[in-house]
């Protein structure tokens, strides 16, 4: 479940076998067998750089968005964008950082609401109904704007189409 969680989080992450123990704190054999199953499933793609493989999401594999949905539901990133999104007007973006955007298991979900005239008492209340649906803490965080260098270690799970 952690290397769903990993990969399929945040589809832009990709990993070595070696950084991925390190990271989910697993025995590299147990990562290495299922990045195999992964890999063998066409869920996952690696390429060889020098004498190392590079994992990645198989962005073409008929069941990705459906793996990525499912994750996201059990991280409580769709309970978010649906309780904020639905009830905010002037809202532009909402961004997931901290763990869950390097596709780590938090019990905490970071994130970043981007728009102009947001109503922060409002928003705190939205965050405790999410905070009891999913049984995680939210943290919110209201910007106008996303500075560039906070956009590189973030996650954008919603965009206002105009």
């Amino acid at each position: 479940m952690k290397l769903l969680l990993r990969f399929f989080l945040n589809q832009n992450l990709s990993g070595y076998l070696q950084g991925l123990s390190k990271e989910l704190d697993e025995n590299t054999n147990s990562i290495r067998v299922e990045l195999n199953r992964l890999e063998e499933a066409g869920l996952l793609s690696s390429e060889l750089q020098g004498r190392r493989k590079l994992y990645h999401v198989n962005l073409t594999h008929p069941l990705t968005s459906d793996i990525t949905s499912i994750v996201r539901k059990v991280s409580g990133i769709d309970a978010l964008v649906e309780r904020i999104v639905e009830n905010l007007l002037g809202l532009k973006q909402v961004w997931v950082c901290g763990d869950l955007a390097s596709g780590i298991e938090s019990e905490i979900i970071d994130a970043l609401l981007i728009g102009e005239h947001l109503d922060s008492t409002y928003i705190r209340g939205l965050c405790n109904k999410v905070e009891k649906l999913t049984g995680k803490k939210v943290n919110a965080q209201i910007l106008e704007h996303m500075p560039n260098k906070r956009a590189e270690a973030c996650l954008l799970v919603w965009e206002k189409v105009e």
